[in-house]
Parts: C-alpha cells; structure tokens; sequence
C-alpha cells in the first residue's frame, strides 16, 4: 500500500502565488519526513481551481530538494504540446530525481484549454494515443521515426533517457468508463479521482477496468491503482467539520461552474458525451453527500473507518490524500499530514498487508 498526496492549487485565487508554492514545497518537504510514499502534481490552465500550468516543472524543483519521496504527474495534457517535448522534459525528472517519476497522462477536458491553445478538442482522443505510444518509444528506442496523423519525423533520438528501465510508469487519468476499458485494453494503469466523480462512477469504471484485464488473466492487484479523496485529520470531528466541511463545499461550487456546460464555459462538440449534463447538479450532489464525493474529514479513527470503507466499495493500493483542500490555511494543512501519518497510514498499511497474507 502506498500513501500520497494530491496537489490541486485550487487556492491560488485567493492567496498570494509565491506564498503558494513556498507553503506546497514545505508541505511536500514534510511528506518525506512523515514517510508518505508520494506526491501528486496537476495540469490546468486559465482557471482555478488546478491552476497548475507545467507540472514537470514543479516536479523538477521537487527532486532537487527530496531524496525519497516518488513524484507524480496527475496529469500531463497530451495534446498541448508536442510528444517529444514530453518525452525528453521528463526524462529529465526522472534524471534528476534518481528514477522517482511516476508520469500520468490526460486527453484534457476543459473546453478553453483547447480554444486557447488551437487544438481540435474533437481530436483530443485521436491525439493522446498517438503522444502516449511516441513518449514511450522516445524513452525506449536510441532512435526512432514516426509517420502519424498528428506528428510525424525521421531519425530522433531523445536525450536523457530515464534512469528507469525500461521507462517511467506511465499512469491514464481516466473518468468515464469508456476510458477505463481503453486503458485496460492496453495495459496501462489509471488513476481515479473521487474530487471529480460520484463514487458510483469510479465503482463503475473500475468494474470495467477489472473485467478488460481478466480476458488477458490479470487481476487488480497486478496494476498500481491510485485514488484520489480529500483528507483532513484533526483531533476530533468536530474541529474537522468545521474546519474541511467549507472547504469541502467552496471547491464543489468552484468545480461546478469550472466543468464543460457551467455558464459561460461551452461543452465539447463531441467525445465527452459521458460528463454531466448539469454542472450545478454536481455542487448540488457533493453538498448533499460529501463522503461518496471523495471527501473524508474527522478525528483519526473516523478518517481511518471512512477510507477503509472507500476502499470496500472500489479497489486501491495507493491512496492520493488532497490534503490542502480549498482554502484550508497552511498551518492547518501540516498537523493534518502529521495525525494522519501517525494514526492513520499505519493502520491502511497494516490493512493491506493482512489482506495480502490472505
């Protein structure tokens, strides 16, 4: 079992940006020394929450200061840039953080992304699976050429190649079930976030995901499987409601007017027919239900029951804890990671183990 953390900027709007990332690369400096496994960093642009416009970039000043801690990508927006930009920024990472990349990869979904960068959204789909199959044969291949629908060149090679052999794990952020299949059709893993999907919807995706990998006889436990929910430890439920309920809450209203078809923001002219139809529904949904929108806030004991019964309903062997969730002041945030690295990983851990002794 593997326990990290998520990232999402989402207070970015509200408090000053160089306080921002000195308070983040504190918090990810802690997660070392706590013994989290992880920390996970997001791709969005032109708009909170997720302002977060090159990860790899913050994952490179994140290796120069850990020396264990894995880094993710959650995820890189293959379609806006070229595949072998990717490809050699984060090998780099991987360099430089002695083989600690883990690199999720995304089709994008924000309708403005799309427009302000001049990219066919409506080819996004067609896209990713080209950028995916060029990284992984740039990190793979001293040289290789590639005639696609989208990119096409003779004779490169890619320098540095990763530390990790044969390449970085490349995980899929995935949300509908279509996506889920895709990725299991070819073997990758995915990453599942319960920030931006019903329960029900990941319990769904996942079941598709099991079922497309048991026809070439693999089960869940041979795939890495993270998944995100938002985590705020305090010493009692009390103090936790008041603190993470707001904050809980401020993000879902943000998200709704954020999503594809929210006023003013246009939906995709297709390929996303499976997101929701009404973005205020979802604000809605989340305010009625926190739990099954991913959220898991109280004393240790309650956040310990609440994961274990997340982990009942969908499988996972990597939890991604968004712990500065909102607006939730630093200080905050940092006694959160300790009582949950003291109470509460020891205990998913020991879960884990029992279950694999089984």
């Amino acid at each position: 079992m593997n326990v990290g953390l998520m990232f999402l900027f989402s207070d970015l709007s509200k408090v000053p940006q160089n306080r921002v990332f000195a308070e983040v690369l504190e918090e990810i400096d802690y997660a070392e020394e706590l013994g989290f496994d992880s920390v996970w960093l997001p791709e969005h642009h032109f708009a909170t929450p997720g302002l977060l416009g090159n990860p790899l970039m913050l994952a490179a000043a994140v290796s120069q200061r850990t020396e264990r801690i894995k880094i993710g990508i959650a995820a890189t927006v293959l379609p806006f840039q070229h595949p072998l930009r990717i490809a050699e920024d984060a090998a780099l990472v991987d360099v430089l953080s002695n083989g600690r990349l883990m690199l999720g990869v995304g089709r994008g979904w924000q309708v403005p992304e799309f427009q302000t960068f001049q990219v066919d959204q409506t080819a996004s789909r067609a896209m990713f699976l080209e950028s995916v199959d060029i990284i992984r044969r740039a990190w793979t291949k001293e040289s290789f050429s590639h005639d696609g629908e989208f990119w096409q060149f003779k004779d490169v090679s890619i320098f540095p190649k990763p530390v990790q052999k044969p390449h970085p794990p490349i995980f899929w952020t995935v949300v509908t079930p279509g996506s889920y299949k895709r990725a299991a059709a070819l073997g990758y893993p995915v990453i599942r976030s319960l920030n931006f999907a019903a329960l029900e919807t990941v319990e769904i995706g996942t079941a598709a995901y099991e079922a497309e990998i048991k026809k070439s006889g693999k089960e869940l436990t041979d795939f890495e499987l993270p998944l995100t929910v938002k985590v705020y430890v305090a010493p009692t439920d009390e103090e936790a409601e008041r603190d993470a309920a707001p904050n809980a809450k401020w993000f879902y209203n943000a998200l709704s007017a954020f999503l594809p078809g929210a006023p003013g923001r246009p939906r995709p002219a297709s390929g996303y027919e499976e997101y929701p139809e009404d973005p205020g529904a979802v604000a809605e949904a989340a305010a009625n239900d926190l739990w099954k929108w991913g959220t898991a806030y109280g004393s240790p004991e309650t956040v310990l029951k609440k994961l274990r019964a997340y982990s009942d309903r969908t499988f996972t062997n990597h939890w991604m804890a968004w712990m500065r969730i909102g607006e939730l002041p630093h200080d905050k945030v940092m006694k959160s990671m300790e009582l949950f690295a003291r109470e509460v990983m020891p205990a998913l851990r020991e879960d884990a183990a029992t279950t694999a002794d089984r």
